[in-house]
C-alpha cells in the first residue's frame, strides 16, 4: 500500500518534503515514508525531521529515513526545546557506505 498525503497531516513543510523526496527518487521515498508511517511519525515530525535534523537536505532525510533505526529517529525529532536536533549527515552517508 502506498504512501498518501494523509502522512502529512495538513502541515504544509511535511507535503514540501514528500513532493521532493518523491521527485528525487520515488523507490528510496516510497520505502521511507512507509518506515515512518508505521511508526506514526507525521505531520510535524516529518516536517522536523527533514527541516531541523537535515537541514533541508532531501537527500539526507532520505537517507535518514531508510537507515536510522526508528528509536533513534524519535530522539532527534523529540528534543524538548521545540526543535529537532541535528544529524550528522556525513557520518551517516559514511556509516550507510560501508554497509
Amino acid at each position: 500500500m502506498m504512501v498518501t498525503f494523509d502522512i502529512c497531516a495538513g502541515n504544509p513543510g511535511a507535503l514540501q518534503f514528500l513532493m521532493q523526496a518523491y521527485d528525487m527518487d520515488m523507490f528510496k521515498a516510497e520505502q521511507g515514508f512507509q518506515r515512518m508511517q508505521r511508526a506514526g511519525i507525521t505531520g510535524a515530525h516529518l516536517y522536523m525531521l527533514w527541516n531541523d535534523c537535515c537541514n533541508r537536505d532531501t537527500e539526507a532525510a532520505l537517507l535518514a529515513m531508510n537507515t536510522l533505526n526508528i528509536e533513534s529517529v524519535v530522539e532527534f525529532i523529540n528534543y524538548e526545546g521545540g526543535r529537532g536536533i541535528p544529524i550528522d549527515i556525513e557520518a551517516l552517508r559514511a556509516a550507510a557506505e560501508r554497509m
